[in-house]
């Protein structure tokens, strides 16, 4: 049966997990001469690189004494050595989120994982090729940097050569550069693969929704703790932290060598200046130490507000406090019953909310649906999580999910479709000028997740049906307020403690705790201890501290959406204007641009924390209604 012969049937029969993706119009399979072809293409572009990258790699030491006149020639070289490179980035971007969206929904895929290293290989032969590049960019005179730059196709990498440029006191010689290049895909990167391969097939002893007890895959077991069923979401956070207790020596090793290796080059980094751990994550999400003082600040003085909302649901929940298997629950239905919602019905839901804002947005998630581009399916052997990716040759994005029908899910669906929806914004940018930061990435997908409360919010026909969206806006605020800090607690403090030696897996489990307990102080029955091998994004070598950008998201979304009202029919516009600026600005700047707010000061987050307190309070006299009534 077809793709399109499978979401038809799907429709035909109301059923409730998502569909499965159609990827075959980016490759049909890895084996298939397109995906072999693109691969060879690469390999010639690559060889190329190299060669002039040695050329670029001989004139690097007199890098500061470039002259745009006197060097005309060499700039023309690195004029055509950037758009080259910037071609085969894209190349073995497709070829790489192939082979990652395949693992994904397969984690036992052999030829997949087989062909991701190789391109983890080929990824680290291009950093070191394209080394020589930088390193002249960034430390040439400025004169004749703004020459480069009015090369052909060059003027695209101003934004991200100017960021480079101030980074300049940290760059290390050329050999160091190539070296560290070269020996990230199987030093540093194979380190977030295996956790990758330890959660793909990890299997979890469960309680089944039928009674009796299953094996199921650790995404299967995830999404269990959205169930309705206390008994059942317990048994699915017991039965992982079990199977990942097994692995606990693995999981330490892989927090332990991606920390030490950022330490370690940030020790080679500092002979200018000194590196801080947390300088990576700054540049890499475009923000001042400022931004994230201010922010971190506020989050501190907010953290009871979170909590207000955990007491409250544990109040509906007839139980004292929630235990950490609680966090992801439903709201308690009235009848004790709950109907899932279908993926055909909530894709419609989540559509009309994207057409509340503009028509343009609905269609969007239409085309979204038509071409085949989400992955909802409900299978063992899937990647936990949820996530949206763009193949970069095509710029065409596609959303990951495990659909059950909650309303989380539901949630979960139109933030991943706002990522999708910001890169369709920035389809005609060049690539250059489109890697938005993560801080700015959940602008458009927590928006999404706002448009979608507000409109079910508006057709809500009954208390019960209030009280369930009102419980959606409580656990963000318990999220984005408390959990989130949380992470970025544990990660600090592991940060802090690791240039001492490794941290084991015991050690870790005090850290979590401890974390926990600072920021969701009594409003848990217990901590999850187990935190630090379960979240992905510790484990992820691309990013470290991916957590602080979720609540920065959330509030600064909440700042954009709050502007709906006032703009009127000219929202959209100004939206998509700001979205579009993404790539090419740092927040500080697109905040004043587009939102006349300067976001180093407490005075903008705490506005959109208010905005929060009147959505944990309405929930709260929404509770304390349904608990008189019962």
């Amino acid at each position: 049966m077809t793709n399109n012969a499978n979401r038809a049937a799907s429709a035909a029969c109301d059923c409730i997990e998502g569909p499965a993706w159609d990827i075959t119009s980016e490759y049909p399979s890895i084996s298939s001469a397109e995906y072999r072809a693109d691969l060879s293409a690469f390999e010639s572009e690559l060889a190329s690189l190299e060669a002039l990258g040695a050329a670029a790699g001989a004139r690097a030491e007199g890098a500061a004494a470039l002259d745009p006149a006197a060097d005309a020639g060499f700039l023309r070289e690195l004029g055509a050595f950037a758009v080259a490179s910037d071609l085969a980035r894209a190349r073995l971007g497709s070829l790489q989120t192939y082979a990652r969206c395949v693992l994904s929904a397969d984690g036992s895929d052999a030829e997949a994982a087989a062909t991701r290293g190789l391109l983890d290989g080929y990824s680290a032969r291009l950093g070191a090729a394209v080394a020589p590049l930088s390193l002249v960019l960034k430390q040439c005179p400025e004169a004749f940097f703004e020459a480069f730059c009015l090369e052909p196709g060059a003027d695209a990498f101003r934004f991200s050569l100017s960021l480079e440029r101030k980074d300049a006191a940290r760059a290390l010689a050329l050999p160091a550069e190539r070296a560290l290049a070269s020996m990230a895909a199987s030093g540093f990167h194979a380190w977030g693969a295996l956790y990758d391969s330890l959660t793909g097939t990890l299997r979890c002893r469960v309680r089944s929704v039928g009674g009796g007890e299953e094996s199921v895959g650790l995404a299967k077991a995830a999404s269990l703790l959205k169930r309705p069923e206390p008994e059942l979401r317990e048994s699915a956070w017991r039965g992982i932290n079990a199977a990942l207790s097994v692995h606990r020596h693995s999981f330490a090793a892989v927090l332990n060598a991606l920390s030490g290796w950022r330490g370690s080059e940030g020790a080679l980094r500092s002979h200018a200046e000194p590196v801080h751990y947390l300088d990576g994550a700054l540049r890499q999400n475009r923000i001042s130490k400022a931004t994230l003082d201010a922010l971190l600040g506020v989050l501190k003085e907010s953290r009871e507000l979170g909590r207000r909302a955990l007491r409250a649901q544990a109040a509906l929940y007839g139980v004292e406090r929630l235990g950490p298997w609680d966090i992801l629950a439903p709201a308690p239905a009235a009848d004790g019953s709950r109907d899932a919602i279908p993926f055909e019905r909530g894709l419609g839901i989540v559509r009309r909310a994207y057409a509340s804002v503009d028509p343009s947005m609905g269609a969007f998630v239409d085309a979204m649906a038509a071409s085949g581009r989400i992955e909802g399916r409900v299978k063992d052997g899937k990647r936990p999580g949820a996530y949206c990716t763009e193949f970069p040759l095509s710029r065409r994005p596609f959303v990951y999910t495990t659909y059950r029908g909650s309303l989380s899910e539901l949630s979960t669906l139109a933030h991943e479709l706002g990522h999708a929806y910001h890169c369709e914004a920035m389809r005609d940018i060049p690539l250059a000028e489109s890697d938005y930061p993560m801080t700015l990435a959940e602008t458009a997908s927590t928006f999404a997740e706002t448009a979608l409360g507000e409109l079910l919010a508006s057709e809500a026909t009954s208390d019960a049906e209030r009280l369930e969206l009102a419980w959606a806006d409580a656990q963000d605020a318990a999220t984005f307020l408390v959990n989130i800090p949380a992470r970025f607690e544990f990660e600090s403090r592991f940060y802090e403690r690791r240039p001492s030696g490794p941290s084991g897996p015991d050690e870790l489990g005090a850290i979590m705790r401890d974390a926990w307990a600072e920021w969701y102080g009594d409003s848990l029955s217990a901590y999850d201890e187990w935190y630090w091998a379960s979240k992905l994004h510790f484990h992820k070598s691309g990013a470290s501290f991916y957590n602080f950008p979720y609540s920065f998201g959330y509030l600064f979304s909440l700042g954009v959406y709050a502007r709906r009202e006032a703009l009127g029919p000219g929202f959209h516009r100004s939206y998509v204007a700001l979205l579009r600026d993404t790539g090419r600005m740092e927040a500080e700047e697109l905040a004043a641009r587009h939102l006349g707010a300067d976001i180093t000061k407490p005075g903008f987050w705490r506005d959109s924390v208010r905005i929060v307190e009147g959505k944990v309070e309405r929930f709260e006299a929404l509770a304390m209604a349904r608990r008189s009534e019962g």
